[in-house]
């Protein structure tokens, strides 16, 4: 009885030591993407007189693609840009889901 008890709790050790593998949080996934989206983004490529905030919402595909859903704007200018820049773009962050919708804010300064 006393090797059957000792062999459940090496078991258990054993087994709790592969179960504790560390998943990127969900800020640090946000944040490898926001910076990828900037550095794809650039710098705007048309005029423009002030600030421009709008919200992005984008999914990615199966092949790591930019999917850009929607762009919160009635600037035909800005919505170009951020399709152009972004649609079909491949992400190479590791901590990417597949599938899942990303909203995120996106500011133009003048």
């Amino acid at each position: 009885m006393k090797k059957l008890v000792t062999l459940i709790v090496v078991t258990l050790i054993n087994f709790s030591a592969f179960a504790n593998t560390e998943k990127p949080t969900r800020k640090t996934v946000k944040a490898d993407l926001r910076t990828e989206i900037v550095k794809l983004l650039g710098k705007a490529d048309f005029d423009y007189t002030r600030n421009i905030s709008t919200n992005i919402e984008f999914t990615i595909n199966n092949k790591g693609e930019i999917i850009v859903l929607t762009v919160d704007t009635d600037d035909i200018n800005v919505n170009s840009y951020v399709k152009n820049k972004l649609n079909y773009k491949v992400v190479t962050s590791e901590a990417k889901v597949i599938g899942q919708t990303y909203k995120m804010p996106l500011t133009i300064l003048k």
